[in-house]
């Protein structure tokens, strides 16, 4: 295979599968069109953001990382990280988030450049859209690898309104504006990730209920076949994929398996 020159990770935290079905999401539906997805991935339990996220960015399930809740502690022993991994390999790694504590997905040293912006609670999207913004005017200017681009806007309206709600939906939709903005800056080589961390069920997550545990996963670009992926997928599969595209070899720690050959 070629290898990628650029690879973008969105996550859009507490989208359902469904949700982004029955959302108005033209960017992220042009995404599944012409690359491949799955909308049966699946993350770890607890079904909960900062353990999730552990899982996705350090390889590993929450038996061994062992992060259960949203406060971060060294893991007893650790793995690799993504951003380590791409990062010593001399990729230069970027972040955009609003949720401070993903700060710990990237150990010191790890990063060429980080952006945080405290907006969860801003109203009507505009958190996820300055987030979008940001990283937009950053990477049209900047040589970067590998940027992960967090969207958290859509769990906190999942917690107050309820997922699967109106106002759930159209958080989605405007995640989904976001994504669109930053693609609208990338080249056409770039390959493109779009995930979550969890679902969500009445105004709350963490369980391993289907609808909780059960995540979309978006792949544009990187010699796919395209269409829909068949093999059951894990959140930890996600960065061994990436490590891969760059033609690295993914950590022996790390338990997923790349849904791309190397």
């Amino acid at each position: 295979m070629s290898f990628a020159q650029q690879v973008v990770l969105f996550l859009v935290d507490g989208m359902r599968p469904d949700g982004l079905q029955a959302a108005d999401t033209p960017f992220m539906d042009s995404l599944m069109a012409a690359g491949s997805s799955t909308m049966t991935a699946r993350t770890v339990t607890p079904s909960t953001t900062l353990p999730c996220h552990t899982s996705l960015f350090y390889g590993v399930t929450p038996e061994r990382h062992g992060i259960t809740t949203n406060v971060w502690q060294p893991p007893a022993r650790p793995t690799p990280s993504l951003f380590q991994q791409l990062h010593q390999g001399g990729l230069k790694t970027a972040q955009f988030y609003n949720w401070e504590e993903l700060r710990d997905m990237s150990p010191p040293g790890s990063l060429d450049m980080a952006i945080f912006i405290n907006n969860l609670y801003e109203p009507n999207g505009a958190g996820d859209l300055e987030i979008a913004r940001s990283a937009r005017s950053w990477l049209s200017a900047h040589p970067i690898h590998f940027a992960f681009i967090y969207l958290g806007q859509t769990d906190i309206i999942g917690h107050v309104f309820g997922w699967m709600s109106d106002e759930y939906l159209q958080a989605i939709a405007n995640a989904d504006r976001a994504i669109g903005d930053v693609l609208a800056a990338l080249s056409a080589e770039t390959v493109v990730l779009v995930t979550s961390d969890h679902g969500g069920h009445g105004k709350t997550h963490g369980t391993d209920m289907p609808e909780d545990v059960t995540i979309p996963l978006i792949i544009h670009g990187g010699n796919l076949a395209g269409g829909v992926i068949e093999r059951p997928i894990a959140i930890t599969d996600i960065a061994p994929t990436i490590v891969t595209l760059f033609g690295r070899t993914p950590p022996p720690d790390w338990i997923g398996r790349a849904l791309v050959e190397p």
